[in-house]
């Protein structure tokens, strides 16, 4: 077992979905290196933690993941969009991130996400996912059941 939640079962299972499903690609939102051509699909772990159950060990916790559709069509981006909300809503959208364990509690209604860059509009829409995971964490340490307090210095 892992000693702590690898973020990767996420993004990992992501990238894939939406490739299979689009056949475009997902890349991590804000990286470094070459900007894949039109259209494309973002993502960005915009809550990484947001605590649900205060145990120490094993406690699950929520995420919110975002995904952005870029593209130089507004229609283009819409449609991925749509596309890929309606299969994180969908059973077969949900038994595939549950499969790695993860549940997909909440998707967000599409909205757009343009950016004005230079003089011209790079045309975005996309969507957040709250989703639940359960921390391996668990401290080994022994708890102390019982204490013994023996007679220091006179007092009782």
């Amino acid at each position: 077992m892992a000693e702590y939640f690898d973020y990767k079962v996420i993004t990992s299972s992501l990238i894939k979905a939406v490739r299979t499903l689009t056949n475009y690609p997902c890349i991590e939102a804000n990286s470094t290196g070459d900007q894949p051509p039109y259209p494309f699909a973002t993502f960005s772990i915009t809550s990484p933690k947001i605590t649900i159950q205060h145990d120490d060990d094993n406690a699950p916790f929520e995420l919110t993941v975002s995904l952005t559709w870029h593209d130089t069509s507004s229609l283009s981006v819409l449609n991925l969009a749509k596309k890929c909300e309606s299969y994180f809503k969908s059973s077969v959208g949900r038994a595939l991130f549950a499969e790695k364990e993860v549940v997909i509690v909440d998707v967000t209604d599409f909205d757009r996400r343009d950016n004005f860059i230079s003089i011209e509009y790079e045309r975005s829409a996309g969507f957040d996912v709250l989703m639940r995971v359960q921390d391996p964490y668990s401290d080994a340490v022994t708890p102390i059941d019982q204490i013994e307090i023996n007679n220091i210095g006179g007092f009782k």
